[in-house]
């Protein structure tokens, strides 16, 4: 069963979470998914094939341009 576009709060966990993932790890994903109250079924699905999530919105590509500090705290040069 897929997200429906229209549960913006999910949609913006998971789209928070996929950068988590990109920029830390999965454990880190899956904690703050659980903590934003997204459906288990797609945190495992999200976490085990995050190619075939869809593209983000305009309005989360803004709100994803603060990246989280990579795990060594540091920024690359």
């Amino acid at each position: 069963m897929r997200q429906r576009r229209n549960d913006e709060a999910t949609a913006n966990a998971v789209a928070r979470g996929l950068n988590i993932l990109a920029v830390r790890d999965g454990t880190q994903a899956r904690r703050y998914m659980e903590h934003k109250s997204v459906p288990a079924a797609v945190i495992e699905r999200v976490l085990q094939r995050p190619e075939l999530c869809r593209r983000i919105t305009p309005e989360q590509a803004v709100s994803e341009a603060i990246l989280p500090l990579p795990r060594n705290n540091r920024f690359p040069n």
